[in-house]
């Protein structure tokens, strides 16, 4: 018996049996409604699509306390980020640093007591968590009122007390706020904006830490080729089930969301380095390369769909993703990166540069904007404080560019209409 299996309980393991039994059905279904596939290619992507899968992951019931302790970690992090929060609200804008980020604070601060101000902040920290995720929340939200048997452990159980608490909370800060705004609308702007951010960065947090403790200690029979498998089965299966929209935006963005976090998990794979001695540098290097070449190329894909105008150019996608499927079933890894691009330090260092842009104008425009002439201390400390948190959620993936340009014409604009105002 499996090390893994001595110590569940009958109901555990009888979850296990259905968990496999769920998967089996749904590859053997999903591979059957792939078109342009022979007898022979279904049977050889039919077991490896299913072990990688089913059996290629941890049991449901070390997922679920993998899951609890990284919610435990997320909760940890979001009380240190909270009572960091107040601190800097109440005393660390009296300090040097804070004087010059916030240049007039009055003698009562926001004017409520630190209890109502903890209040206050956990539903907007809860805000921008929901916000960041905004499909996601929605998706579970569906899927837990129509089928609660399809709500895993992890994020979903955590979103749905989230939802209540953000919904109760909200109204109510909402209210307060509004009584005392008036007496340091600065103070208020600054805890509303960072609240919100560290809510976005919280919910990053959790999923990098639910990350690093799967890849820390993974499955044992999980096999080097079965994220790469899993992904481009997946990603493929997604495609062609959503060929009858490919023209609608919504479902197409939802595709490139798939795809991408499959190229992450892809490229963050750490399953093939386990046979790898600390010593040989070189080996290491080269398998990272070969990995972060197949998620460059599922890249490639998503952004391909991007610019899709005909259901032709939409099933040319769907078709690469199957070949590439079938090569990484038959582990043909020559035939899989056959038309990757190819990674160079110059295109990892251009990547960088391109995700850094958005944030550095940010960041720029919230050093500069306050020191333009026509711009008062008040507004100006508002509009530095509203670009500076841009910037810190500038920095996750969803983030681009546009967002940069409209963040700095709205923060413009609110300035200068405030100075008018005075």
């Amino acid at each position: 018996m499996d090390i893994w299996f001595r110590f569940i309980t009958r109901r555990q393991a009888d979850r296990e049996t259905e968990n496999e039994r769920a998967w089996h059905h749904y590859v053997l279904l999903r591979v059957h409604e792939i078109p342009g596939l022979t007898a022979q290619e279904r049977g050889e992507i039919v077991p490896a699509a299913y072990h990688a899968c089913s059996d290629g992951h941890l049991p449901l019931w070390s997922q679920e306390r993998r899951s609890a302790a990284a919610i435990a970690l997320a909760l940890l992090f979001a009380l240190i980020g909270c009572a960091g929060l107040l601190w800097f609200v109440n005393e660390g804008v009296r300090t040097e640093l804070g004087s010059w980020l916030v240049s007039h604070v009055p003698a009562e601060g926001l004017g409520t007591s630190v209890r109502t101000q903890a209040l206050i902040t956990g539903p907007l920290i809860g805000l921008g968590a929901l916000l960041i995720r905004f499909t996601t929340s929605m998706r579970i939200l569906r899927s837990a009122l129509g089928d609660g048997s399809r709500v895993t452990w992890g994020l979903p159980y955590a979103t749905i007390p989230l939802m209540a608490v953000v919904l109760v909370g909200c109204p109510w800060a909402a209210v307060t706020i509004a009584d005392v705004y008036a007496s340091w609308p600065t103070g208020w702007n600054i805890l509303i904006a960072l609240a919100l951010v560290f809510g976005a960065v919280l919910v990053r947090v959790f999923l990098v830490v639910a990350g690093w403790m799967e890849s820390v200690r993974p499955a044992p029979w999980n096999r080097s080729d079965d994220e790469a498998i899993r992904s481009l089965f997946l990603s493929t299966v997604n495609l062609y089930q959503s060929r009858d929209y490919w023209d609608k935006p919504s479902e197409i963005a939802y595709l490139r969301n798939h795809i991408d976090a499959s190229a992450r998990r892809v490229e963050n794979n750490r399953i093939p380095l386990r046979a790898v001695r600390f010593r040989e540098r070189g080996l290491r290097t080269e398998i990272r390369h070969k990995h972060g070449k197949l998620a460059e190329q599922l890249r490639l894909h998503s952004r391909s769909l991007a610019q899709v105008h005909s259901l032709s150019d939409y099933d040319r996608i769907c078709d690469s993703l199957r070949a590439g499927l079938l090569a990484a079933v038959r582990s043909d890894w020559d035939e899989l990166l056959r038309h990757a691009p190819e990674l160079t330090a110059a295109s990892q260092l251009r990547r960088a540069l391109n995700r850094l842009t958005g944030p550095a104008v940010l960041v720029a425009a919230g050093l500069l904007i306050p020191l333009l002439p026509g711009v008062g201390p008040v507004p100006g400390d508002s509009v530095r404080i509203l670009l500076l948190a841009s910037g810190a959620l500038a920095l996750l993936p969803a983030a681009t560019t546009n967002l940069a340009r409209s963040d700095v014409q709205s923060a413009l604009d609110k300035a200068l209409f405030s100075k008018d105002k005075t």
